[in-house]
């Protein structure tokens, strides 16, 4: 029977941490991507001092003589000091990179290892510095355990004392340089998104954007409702931008980071108007093709313009933290009991694509991309 590979990767932490030398975050084996024969663990670290002994970054295993993967910090200078479990040694790798960390900067870090092409690499910011290679190819294996990953202290050992960044990664493969390079830059461009931020919303799906043409839902004589839609596969700066807003009746601050799993609303740039739901009024006020939740845009402010934002995770339902421009994430309508902003490709008579409020938002119709607009 053919055996076949699975990659899986996990986000560890999402959002940005400061850590103390007797601070520790446990992730449980269990929790984890299983790993046959290889793996990969990326981060974003900044020191604020060094220490005149040996601190962790991180270390998987259930007790000191299981160390597969590890990461240290050398004494004094603060130089790199990756380290493996062999089956001939306990405590195998590169002794010192490099000339040391400087305080107070952001350094993105890689660490790859793999039992089959026999070595270890250390990435810096997208650059490879420095490998250990397995000599005795037939006889000397790499010896992976079933332990807790330990981020910062690590048993006897102190942590390090400094921050780490959101999106600590771990893969049950060895990235190769283009994914190292891809993981540095996808991290490193990442910007918050923050109250007073200007944004689209691209539908994951169909990649086309929440906009509006400025049509009016009949509502009657005393309507101000224009219909939302997604309409294209690139930016109408016209229709397409968005300002992120606090909730009705709810003061913000702008510049304030956005807090995930929180009540936001939004703002269309050109017209002023609010990004809007409502009840379908015993199925009257519905969608003209799928007679769902119509989704609006109105001038009158109200409780009916919160959303509740979520980002969605690889590993868990939902995820904690702040807003990042490029993230993926479900706006759940309020006072309808949290109906899912959607669409889906079923075209209007203007070839644009209806938006509802529909289902739970575990489907993908209702994934939607959120990008800052420069």
């Amino acid at each position: 029977m053919p055996k076949f590979s699975v990659r899986e990767w996990a986000e560890l932490i999402s959002e940005p941490i400061s850590m103390e030398e007797q601070d520790q975050r446990v992730i449980e084996h269990a929790h984890l991507p299983a790993v046959n024969d290889k793996l990969s663990i990326t981060l974003r670290l900044k020191i604020h001092k060094h220490y005149p002994d040996w601190t962790a970054i991180f270390y998987k295993g259930a007790d000191s003589l299981a160390r597969t993967p590890s990461l240290w910090l050398t004494k004094n200078k603060s130089t790199l000091f990756p380290r493996f479990t062999g089956n001939w040694d306990h405590n195998v790798g590169i002794n010192s990179l490099g000339n040391g960390f400087s305080l107070n900067k952001w350094y993105h870090i890689a660490y790859t290892l793999s039992d089959p092409e026999k070595r270890l690499d250390i990435y810096v910011d997208g650059e490879w510095i420095g490998f250990y290679g397995i000599m005795s190819v037939k006889d000397q294996k790499v010896v992976f355990n079933d332990g807790p990953l330990l981020i910062g202290r690590a048993y006897n050992y102190h942590g390090f004392s400094g921050e780490i960044s959101s999106n600590v990664r771990y893969f049950n493969w060895r990235l190769s340089v283009e994914e190292v390079m891809e993981d540095f830059f996808n991290e490193s461009q990442k910007k918050p998104i923050v109250f007073g931020s200007k944004i689209a919303l691209i539908h994951v799906s169909t990649e086309k954007y929440l906009s509006t043409k400025g049509i009016k839902y009949d509502l009657g004589s005393q309507n101000k409702q224009y219909m939302v839609i997604c309409n294209g596969q690139e930016i109408d700066l016209k229709n397409d931008v968005w300002i992120v807003i606090g909730a009705n009746d709810k003061g913000i601050n702008e510049g304030d980071l956005v807090s995930l799993n929180n009540i936001i609303g939004f703002k269309h740039q050109a017209t002023g108007c609010y990004l809007h739901s409502h009840d379908t009024n015993n199925h009257e006020r519905v969608t003209p093709i799928s007679k769902q939740q119509q989704v609006t845009m109105c001038s009158d402010r109200s409780f009916d313009d919160d959303w509740l934002i979520r980002r969605y995770n690889l590993t868990t339902s939902y995820d904690t933290g702040h807003l990042m421009s490029g993230d993926i994430i479900g706006l759940f309508h309020i006072n309808t009991n949290k109906s899912a902003l959607y669409s889906h490709a079923v075209l209007l008579g203007d070839e644009s694509q209806e938006v509802s409020c529909y289902g739970d938002g575990s489907e993908k119709n209702n994934k939607w991309r959120i990008e800052l607009i420069n």
